[in-house]
């Protein structure tokens, strides 16, 4: 018997686990760091931190952690091997729903300031899962990109990362790389005061990690005007984040744009087959994440307006005036209501699992691309 402890906001993750399993689920908010003696793999997400810090020692029989999130900077692997503890993430799971977050967020800017955003090149910042996706969706829309990943480049043959100077020449970037402090390619700061005196840009997007850009310097080049709008999901010292930087972000969200019924269920589903896989157990069959198409849909009202459209079949809005209650908080009122936030607000669908009706194409035919 493998006995398994999980945060409880792992999305079906008690439908996920391989049959014979002792699952028991934790509360993060309440969450001591202290781990049962017996316990064999711990399932988690970003909100719990692992390090020589919060966990100077592991249980003896722990032998596996798995993350239910694409990106891993609250988790020191090294620690973990140095414990002999094997460790899986969720990396690609919520791909789409980051592209299409920021293909939202894009159209919904350019509907605001009256720009056409086929007039303009998109530097994509890592070409990942994440950034890839990006990358199809505004070729979808018809969109211009420069791609810039060296570290790909080095371990994939097949692509050829744009240089920095091109991507830089870009009026609007996009962000989906790792925060990283070392390395041949370190990311932490990589948009950085030096960047950011001797470039300007239209709108900077950041829907990876806080940190990747410096924020005091960008809110800066935006009050010098040489950053005309910036949308930020991700915030430095997150949850904390700085109120200067919320009220003058053109979209501010609290780091919800994996956030997608299909990519919650394909995390839990990619780290409990990893335990599986790790423990040489049968994985348990599931369709869960081949969510039903147009599922619990709302019947639209008459659009006005594409943003209208927009809005209606992705929340972002919704999730943005949840998020300017927190500016102002003090730090204990700004972190609960991160949290509430996230894991309070019902998952939306991805728009290939929308139904959206041929009138409502019809009258704003760019919803059509973001099914595809």
């Amino acid at each position: 018997m493998i006995n398994v402890l999980a945060d409880k906001h792992l999305v079906n993750i008690c439908k996920f686990m391989p049959p014979g399993v002792n699952l028991e689920l934790y509360d993060p908010s309440t969450f001591d760091n202290t781990l049962p003696n017996d316990v064999d793999a711990f399932l988690i997400r970003t909100v719990t931190k692992i390090n020589p810090q919060t966990f100077s020692t592991f249980p003896e029989q722990l032998r596996f952690i798995g993350t239910g999130s694409a990106g891993t900077d609250h988790v020191d692997i090294p620690h973990l091997q140095k414990n002999g503890i094997t460790f899986a993430d969720a990396a690609g799971c919520n791909a789409r729903s980051v592209a299409e977050y920021v293909a939202v967020a894009l159209l919904l800017w350019a509907e605001e300031t009256g720009v056409r955003l086929q007039d303009f090149t998109v530097g994509i910042v890592g070409v990942g899962h994440a950034g890839g996706e990006v990358n199809k969706l505004l070729h979808a829309l018809g969109v211009p990109t420069v791609t810039y990943d060296p570290p790909r480049e080095e371990r994939d043959r097949d692509f050829t990362s744009a240089t920095r100077e091109d991507v830089l020449a870009c009026p609007i970037l996009t962000f989906h790389i790792p925060l990283t402090k070392t390395g041949n390619y370190p990311t932490r700061h990589w948009l950085n005061q030096k960047v950011l005196a001797e470039k300007s840009f239209k709108l900077v997007i950041n829907a990876a990690r806080g940190g990747v850009i410096d924020e005091h310097a960008l809110l800066q080049a935006h009050k010098n005007q040489t950053v005309e709008n910036y949308i930020l999901d991700v915030w430095e010292n997150e949850p904390v984040f700085d109120d200067a930087v919320a009220r003058n972000a053109f979209i501010k969200t609290p780091h919800i744009a994996g956030y997608s019924v299909q990519a919650k269920n394909r995390s839990s589903r990619m780290i409990a087959d990893a335990m599986a896989s790790h423990f040489e157990i049968e994985e348990q069959q599931s369709n869960l994440e081949k969510t039903e198409k147009g599922s619990a849909q709302r019947t639209p009202p008459e659009f006005w307006s594409l943003t209208d459209a927009l809005t209606f079949y992705h929340p972002i809005r919704d999730y943005e005036t949840r998020f300017k209650m927190l500016i102002g908080r003090a730090a204990e009122g700004k972190s609960t209501g991160f949290s509430r936030i996230r894991t309070g607000q019902p998952l939306r669908n991805e728009f290939n699992y929308l139904h959206i009706p041929g009138t409502v194409i019809k009258k704003f035919p760019t919803l059509e691309k973001l099914l595809k």
